[in-house]
C-alpha cells in the first residue's frame, strides 16, 4: 500500500484496505473535521432541503388551529374521551405493577 497524504493535518498515513481512495486519516480530530466539511458541502448542494420544514410547521399550526376549534365546538364529547384515555392509563399503569 502506498502512504498518502492527510487533507486535514498534513501527516502521512496509510488508507484501509477497504477504503483506498480514503483521503484523511483515521486520526479522530481528522475525521470530525471532515464530517463537518461533508455537512457543509451537503447543506450547500441540498439548500431546498430544510424550506419543507417549514412548510410542515405551518401545516401543523393550521392543524392545531383546527383542532382547537373543533374541541371547543364538541366540548362534551372531548371530556368524556379524556375521561375514558384517563382511566385507560390508569387500568394500564396497575397492569403494569401487578
Amino acid at each position: 500500500m502506498r502512504k498518502k497524504k492527510c487533507q486535514i493535518c498534513g501527516r502521512e498515513f496509510i488508507p484501509n484496505k477497504y477504503h483506498p481512495n480514503q483521503k484523511v486519516c483515521s486520526n479522530p480530530l481528522c475525521q470530525h473535521q471532515r464530517q463537518l466539511l461533508n455537512q457543509k458541502l451537503w447543506r450547500e448542494r441540498n439548500p431546498n432541503y430544510f424550506k419543507y420544514k417549514e412548510k410542515k410547521t405551518a401545516w401543523e399550526k393550521k392543524r392545531a388551529q383546527y383542532l382547537k376549534m373543533w374541541r371547543e365546538t364538541h366540548k362534551e364529547y372531548f371530556k368524556k374521551y379524556r375521561f375514558r384515555r384517563r382511566l385507560l392509563r390508569e387500568k394500564q399503569k396497575l397492569d403494569v405493577f401487578s
